[in-house]
């Protein structure tokens, strides 16, 4: 599988907290420069903008790996450019979150599903998020191991304790929207269940969490012929 599909069904966090560099940046130019990237999603330049402000403002680094390596992962889709900066980054601090998942999925490409799983549990434990528990599950889906994926899923699913998440899910290859972590669940239930009479229950639990969830509509719709 490719980079490219890797990172179009990979999930993330609603809030990107790092894309706004820091006031008080040693370069006030390129930090303006950055912030009027970000105001118009010019996100070529805000990569410009970054890779200024990494050389000359050495006190705030770290921030500005983390935003680069999402810039150039999920905006510009350069895999190759943000490969580096996720390893540079993880160099700096081997316990940024999300340069952990970053790099789960490169290992993930590689055919490294194991080390992929170890920084997925490693992100999970360091941000609580359970999109690196959701994505640790999603490595035994790739290998056909539904049982395992069923697991750990219905650990999130099911735990009382699990706090509304918002993730990023695929409309289609241009488009995305934002769901609860629940929902997707659901929905996968719904897509690889072996009773067909839980099929719709699922998608119906799915949509009562976020009624307006694109694909669960589309399956629901398709299977009761609606479309």
């Amino acid at each position: 599988m490719t980079y490219r599909l890797l990172f179009l069904s990979i999930v993330a966090s609603l809030v990107l907290s790092n894309c706004n560099s820091p006031s008080t940046s040693a370069n006030k130019q390129w930090s303006t420069v950055y912030q009027n990237s970000l105001i118009n999603n010019d996100y070529m330049t805000a990569v410009v903008a970054l890779n200024h402000l990494i050389i000359e403002d050495t006190s705030n680094i770290e921030a500005y790996y983390d935003s680069l390596s999402f810039f150039y992962i999920k905006k510009l889709r350069n895999f190759s450019a943000g490969e580096k900066i996720v390893e540079k980054g993880l160099q700096i601090n081997p316990n940024k979150a999300q340069l952990l998942e970053y790099k789960s999925v490169f290992l993930s490409a590689q055919g490294k599903i194991n080390e992929s799983r170890e920084h997925l549990l490693k992100a999970h434990k360091i941000s609580g998020l359970n999109k690196h528990l959701y994505m640790y599950a999603t490595t035994y889906a790739s290998e056909g191991n539904i049982e395992e994926y069923s697991k750990v899923a219905n650990s999130i699913l099911y735990n009382p304790s699990t706090k509304p998440e918002l993730v990023e899910v695929n409309v289609d290859e241009n488009n995305t929207q934002m769901v609860d972590i629940k929902s997707l669940c659901y929905l996968d239930k719904a897509k690889t269940t072996l009773n067909k009479s839980a099929v719709i229950p699922f998608l119906d639990s799915a949509l009562a969490i976020n009624p307006d969830y694109q694909e669960a509509m589309y399956y629901k719709n398709k299977l009761t012929g609606k479309e």
